[in-house]
């Protein structure tokens, strides 16, 4: 009966690529939050390191590595696929950010429900909303397919046993974290402009009219202007996190080049 062999080292590549490619998916929304199983993401990381595996061992050969390396080598993979989540991570999170504007300007600011899409954190009513529109539109295109595109670009880059991080890799992530406030600005900001000059229009009929109620009326002039403006602004909201998405692929190309100049 004829004996299948796996040399150590080829067990070492196996395990740095998985290593990198499932710390990505823990990042990523919805796949890697709680409502997802732990098998189910430790099964797709598995299965997409055997498709990578055979394209990686041709151009990489794992020199003999002590122990000391191979930790340090695994930690390097963990961190680059955290990296790569985190890109993905920063639309969700500004698109959780104008869901929370959003609601404090219309009223909604009180109602919480549970997002499952990246933690089970309390988020604002229009969050959640807008966390499942940009949800689908994440299931609907080929995003998912640029992440595939953008790890596996990284391991032609990055090799398996690469230990030193360029430090403008980390400062180049600083400056792409301030765009979640950006992010969240600018899908809100439509709505904003026309609550704070629709609460303006109020307190001025409040002043030139003392008799009119500002509590009973206009509360709901806002809730209902503010949802009227939430559905119109949907097809803006929608192409600003197809864009975004789109973006992806540039992000993780200049990642890569990034730390191939400057590593």
């Amino acid at each position: 009966m004829p004996v299948i062999v796996i040399h150590q080292y080829l067990l070492i590549e196996f395990m740095l690529i998985f290593f990198r490619i499932i710390s990505m998916v823990v990042i990523l929304p919805f796949i890697g939050s709680s409502a997802v199983p732990g098998w189910a993401k430790i099964g797709l990381a598995f299965f997409m390191s055997l498709i990578v595996y055979p394209l990686i061992i041709k151009t990489q050969i794992i020199p003999h590595l002590s122990l000391p390396m191979v930790i340090m080598s695994v930690i390097s993979q963990v961190l680059i696929g955290v990296i790569f989540g985190f890109l993905v991570l920063i639309i969700f999170t500004g698109v959780e950010v104008a869901g929370q504007l959003i609601s404090v300007q219309v009223g909604f600011g009180m109602i919480s429900l549970l997002n499952p899409l990246i933690s089970n954190q309390q988020v604002s009513l229009v969050s959640n909303l807008l966390n499942y529109l940009a949800l689908m539109i994440f299931m609907e295109t080929s995003v998912f397919f640029f992440i595939i595109n953008g790890i596996y670009n990284s391991f032609q880059t990055i090799p398996l046993t690469f230990i030193h991080f360029s430090p403008y890799i980390f400062k180049y992530l600083i400056s792409k974290a301030g765009d979640v406030f950006l992010i969240g600005v600018n899908l809100s900001i439509p709505i904003i402009l026309v609550t704070i000059l629709l609460n303006i229009i109020i307190a001025l009929m409040g002043r030139l009219a003392p008799q009119f109620n500002i509590f009973a009326v206009g509360f709901p002039i806002i809730i209902v202007v503010g949802l009227l403006m939430l559905y119109i602004s949907i097809p803006y909201f929608t192409d600003y996190i197809i864009t975004s998405f789109s973006g992806l692929k540039i992000e993780f190309n200049h990642l890569i080049n990034l730390q191939a100049y400057n590593g």
